[in-house]
């Protein structure tokens, strides 16, 4: 009499097959999801706001409202569809925007390459009290939608970040030479 095709031993060694697939894949979309999960634990998330006070006293504020560090990779000011290197401050007195003399109450915190932006911190770029005047020019070049400070940053585990202007979302770029306007040659 001929032997079955389909005996017990065959049964279990194909069952033991499927069953190490199955704890493969299963590992594999865990570690997966554990790798997601680790990334979103440290994704910082960039944000300009503006304030006012009472008429007098206006500000703009850089602010990391995410989990994790900012790592500040490029700052540069788009002005009229061109990109200027440098922070906010810098381009509003270069001989583009401002003289040094019209604002005369303007406290500022410098924005470079290499700047570290803890979770839940706070950079006031600029800031004007106590004078309507200095307080209706800086409103007047902030608020429009000529100048933009683009801020390109990065997480501990270099994704990267592009924040262009007031009121944007961040977008993800994969690099900081494709992040943002390119700047002039």
């Amino acid at each position: 009499m001929p032997a079955k095709f389909w005996n017990s031993e065959k049964l279990l060694s194909i069952s033991a097959i499927l069953i190490s697939l199955a704890t493969l894949f299963t590992v594999i979309y865990q570690a997966n999801l554990m790798r997601k999960r680790q990334y979103a634990s440290v994704l910082p998330y960039l944000e300009l706001w503006q304030s006012r006070i009472n008429g007098e006293t206006f500000g703009l504020s850089l602010v990391n409202n995410g989990l994790g560090p900012a790592f500040v990779k490029r700052v540069q000011v788009i002005y009229q569809d061109k990109a200027y290197p440098g922070d906010l401050h810098d381009f509003l007195y270069s001989d583009i925007v401002l003289k040094e003399d019209s604002i005369k109450k303007l406290f500022y915190s410098n924005l470079l390459p290499g700047r570290l932006i803890p979770p839940g911190g706070t950079v006031e770029l600029l800031k004007v009290e106590g004078s309507a005047r200095d307080f209706q020019i800086l409103k007047k070049w902030i608020s429009s939608r000529n100048v933009q400070l683009e801020v390109i940053y990065s997480s501990v585990y270099e994704e990267f970040w592009s924040l262009k202007g007031i009121g944007d979302a961040p977008t993800s770029c994969r690099s900081v030479a494709k992040c943002g306007t390119p700047l002039p040659p």
